[in-house]
């Protein structure tokens, strides 16, 4: 049975108060500077939990995978655990065979931004590096919501993914161990904040990341540049699930964020176009968006690019045609990598939300709707909310 070594730093309660955090962390003496610190978000306070560290159903437990490999000189594996069985929240560096428990804190919110900021900040003071992975490890639902818990209730959305990427400084790989995050909704909060995101259109299967594979192609070539192991993250995973035998659903993309400002105004040009002609064209529209790649169960989660293509199909006005064509062009433009089943092979890497009619005017609209205005910047920046509530007859 493998033994858990615990390493004193002294860094009791970090997480209370910000003022805490910043003397312990001084205390403690950095590590000399590496190439790469993966960092896990581990939010397994739900049914995620076994796939951490139990495993069961076929599953090798992801901890279990990260330990095969372990930290370098070079490169250093940190997570931060909430599990649903525990009454606390362990800080962790893995190594090859084990791992060290670098803190102890009493069981932390994750459904809280601040406890994110505070993970992330101490990370790189304790394990410097000249680039950095933030991994998202949990439930995934696009805009709507990601690391949830099941014992407060609380999540993170949108908006408090800007605020965290605020706080944190430059993050080169943001990744989403997750359902649905491959979403340009939820990627405009890290517009000037990462170089590539990392996520699936569809949802995942238990499975997800093959973190093995993962650790080994960083440690074997710790000096790799973000957009480089983003697009080496899509292979690692097309070739976990390729000869899968489970449900041929699986999707994986990189995302350069940095296109993703041309998107922005591409899609803002396009959705103009679409309201000034939605009068007279909102069939086309409709049987473009019944044609297109939606993601199972959100309601709508739609591939971009894919719906463009299918709005190309239909007879529409020339200035919208190439406004069309822009998006497209922004999309292939933005994706570094992508990978897509053959159930999916209509995902071309990105998802928007295009909001079916209960979930904007009907049943569900009194939180849907409301939340996507208060919260998704990017559908206030495009004006695809003024679209949807035109659309939608708001």
């Amino acid at each position: 049975m493998r033994k858990k070594a615990f390493s004193p730093l002294g860094l009791i309660f970090m997480f209370l108060t910000q003022a805490l955090l910043v003397a312990a962390v001084s205390a403690a003496p950095p590590k000399p500077q590496a190439e790469w610190t993966f960092m896990i978000y581990v939010c397994g306070d739900n049914d995620c939990e076994f796939v951490w560290n139990q495993g069961g159903q076929g599953i090798t437990p992801h901890l279990q995978l990260l330990e095969s490999v372990g930290s370098t000189n070079l490169v250093h594996f940190v997570a931060l655990v909430d599990l649903l069985s525990a009454g606390t929240t362990e800080l962790i560096h893995i190594e090859q065979g084990t791992y060290t428990v670098v803190e102890t804190y009493p069981d932390l919110d994750f459904g809280d931004p601040q406890v994110v900021i505070n993970f992330v900040n101490t990370v790189k003071q304790l394990y410097p590096a000249n680039k950095y992975l933030l991994d998202f490890w949990d439930h995934g639902w696009g805009w709507y919501k990601f690391c949830w818990e099941d014992q407060t209730g609380s999540y993170l959305d949108a908006r408090e993914l800007a605020q965290i990427m605020d706080a944190v400084g430059f993050i080169d790989i943001v990744g989403f161990d997750a359902c649905n995050m491959a979403q340009a909704d939820v990627y405009y909060s890290l517009v000037g904040h990462a170089t590539c995101a990392v996520g699936s259109e569809e949802y995942e299967e238990w499975e997800g990341w093959p973190y093995d594979t993962d650790a080994r192609d960083l440690v074997n070539n710790p000096y790799q540049d973000a957009r480089t192991y983003a697009a080496e993250l899509v292979v690692n995973w097309g070739e976990f699930y390729a000869p899968w035998k489970g449900p041929a659903s699986q999707t994986c993309s990189a995302i350069d964020i940095a296109q993703m400002p041309a998107l922005t105004t591409a899609f803002t040009d396009w959705t103009s176009k679409m309201l000034a002609n939605l009068n007279q064209y909102k069939t086309k529209y409709s049987s473009a968006l019944r044609d297109a790649e939606k993601m199972v169960a959100t309601y709508y989660f739609v591939d971009m690019y894919d719906y463009m293509m299918e709005l190309l199909q239909e007879n529409i006005p020339a200035t919208l045609v190439q406004a069309t064509e822009n998006v497209k062009t922004a999309v292939d433009n933005a994706v570094v990598a992508n990978f897509a089943e053959k159930a999916q092979n209509d995902c071309y890497g990105l998802t928007f939300y295009w909001a079916k009619a209960a979930y904007w005017t009907g049943s569900w609209s009194g939180e849907w709707r409301a939340r996507y205005v208060q919260e998704v910047a990017w559908g206030t920046a495009t004006g695809w909310v003024g679209f949807l509530d035109a659309y939608h007859g708001v």
